[in-house]
């Protein structure tokens, strides 16, 4: 499904919902912990997360948010601003090799996401509203401009560039690139080849029929650079995984998958993915569980998020529901979860959890690579 249909299922009639989806869209209606207006109870598909309020779909093109600006910030925001190279180079996975930059009014932030095949930033726009954040809704909807966009680099041989259906061929720089306009005015699709065998791909859906056009996306995509590898940090350490799951994807200051581009600016903490047999690393088309947020098939998720981003309340020990188990550290004010979609049994969940120690969220330069943080 490409991100039009995406956007045409957020704004569509709910279809019907899991027990977990329901949850979070019945406890997202509260102020701050409701997602961006809008678009939290559309109904789209959304993670098999129950107690976490932060996975669903796209932000709305009409929803409150704040404009992003154009200073850099997030993950390794110092890290990835130190030797630039060419084009970002082959590293060892969940290693972030390109930091922020903005060419005119476009700009890709930090990425936050890394997988064992591409890495996603967000990408803003002077001028419109990336509906990214939570908002009261209270408050009146927003008709300002508005835009969703991201960067997924890929690593090389990851993606696949013969299924970009209707593409046509354009040149970026002295690489080759390929480009789709969708069936909505506003959305747009960009790959190139950035290096021998690895592409990068910018999908941008705007309210703006003519802004960013497809020259500008060019544009932006010839800015891209690399940066000094950095591997991603997460606050936590794990002492057990089940045996057989592989990790493979971490979100830095936000969860996994384009659920974690969908709430870049929500101040979560970390989210990783895990699954049995491990995610396919070549042949890609889109993050793993694409532009819905869906889980990966044999998959759990791991999530580190603010107290106030979770509809579940504070108790002591593991708590368990439909599918997956909480854990509340450092003094209620964090939420630790497990979800699972009934893929692991309370017990396995419950180890997960008990196995994990919390370090200090507020200060990201004491967290720890993601290679030591995983026994």
């Amino acid at each position: 499904m490409r991100m039009q249909n995406l956007v045409e299922l957020a704004t569509s009639e709910p279809p019907p919902l899991r027990y977990t989806v329901d949850e979070i869209v019945e406890s997202g209606q509260r102020g701050q912990r409701r997602r961006r207006l809008g678009w939290a109870a559309s109904g789209a598909t959304a993670v098999a997360v129950l107690g976490v309020v932060a996975a669903v779909t796209i932000p709305s093109l009409t929803g409150t948010a704040s404009v992003e600006t154009a200073s850099p910030s997030g993950p390794n925001a110092g890290a990835l601003s130190g030797t630039t190279q060419t084009v970002p180079v082959a590293a060892e996975p969940f290693t972030f090799t390109f930091g922020a930059y903005q060419v005119g009014k476009l700009r890709v932030a930090q990425p936050i996401i890394v997988s064992t095949a591409y890495q996603l930033a967000p990408v803003y726009a002077d001028g419109l509203t990336t509906n990214d954040k939570a908002s009261d809704p209270k408050q009146e909807p927003s008709r300002s401009p508005s835009l969703y966009a991201y960067l997924t680099v890929y690593r090389p041989g990851a993606y696949d560039p013969t299924k970009l259906a209707g593409a046509r061929q354009v040149t970026i720089g002295d690489r080759r690139g390929l480009e789709v306009d969708g069936s909505e005015a506003g959305t747009r699709t960009l790959a190139w080849e950035y290096n021998t065998n690895a592409w990068a791909v910018i999908d941008a859906r705007s309210s703006e029929a003519d802004y960013p056009a497809a020259e500008d996306l060019r544009e932006l995509a010839a800015g891209l650079r690399g940066s000094t590898p950095t591997e991603a940090k997460i606050p936590i350490k794990m002492a057990y995984v089940p045996s057989g799951y592989q990790l493979d994807e971490v979100g830095m200051h936000a969860m996994t998958g384009l659920n974690g581009i969908a709430g870049a600016r929500d101040g979560d903490y970390a989210g990783l993915l895990f699954s049995d047999p491990a995610l396919p690393t070549t042949g890609l088309t889109e993050p793993y569980g694409g532009v819905e947020g869906a889980d990966p098939p044999g998959s759990f998720l791991v999530f580190v998020v603010p107290a106030a981003n979770s509809n579940q309340q504070p108790s002591s020990g593991v708590t368990c529901l439909n599918g997956f188990c909480n854990r509340w550290a450092a003094n209620g004010t964090v939420n630790l979860q497990v979800a699972s979609g009934g893929r692991l049994s309370n017990t396995e969940m419950a180890n997960i959890l008990n196995g994990i120690t919390l370090g200090n969220v507020q200060d990201d330069t004491t967290w720890t690579e993601v290679g030591a943080a995983i026994s």
